[in-house]
């Protein structure tokens, strides 16, 4: 019998697909809202036209450098914890034939009566 779970299609569902472009048009409305607040902020700072052009090159790097370092520290964050979990797997499995190897050496040191 056809296993309907390993089918992609059975698993597709357009909701999906909406919800991403939506997510895209939300971040696209928050990256413009940002743009403009900071060219009313700008224009509202007195100084230079040079001055001015200079800060908004200056905003729009360390914007960049911020969203690097924020996906870096997202990546970061998820790798430590699978390997935490990971660790933490390995240890109660380490548990586990620590004990097993205790209780056959206690059976070999009797002579392994219990067998």
């Amino acid at each position: 019998m056809h296993d309907p779970s390993l089918n992609p299609a059975a698993l597709y569902d357009p909701r999906d697909d909406m919800l991403k472009e939506l997510a895209d048009i939300i971040n696209s409305l928050v990256e413009e809202n940002t743009f403009l607040k900071d060219k009313i902020s700008i224009g509202q700072w007195d100084a230079s036209e040079i001055e001015k052009i200079d800060i908004t090159q200056t905003i729009a790097e360390l914007r960049e450098v911020n969203r690097i370092l924020e996906i870096s520290n997202t990546t970061l964050v998820k790798d430590r914890n699978w390997y935490q979990n990971r660790a933490a797997e390995i240890s109660g499995s380490r548990n586990y034939w620590e004990k097993q190897a205790k209780k056959l050496q206690k059976i070999i040191d009797q002579g392994g009566q219990n067998v």
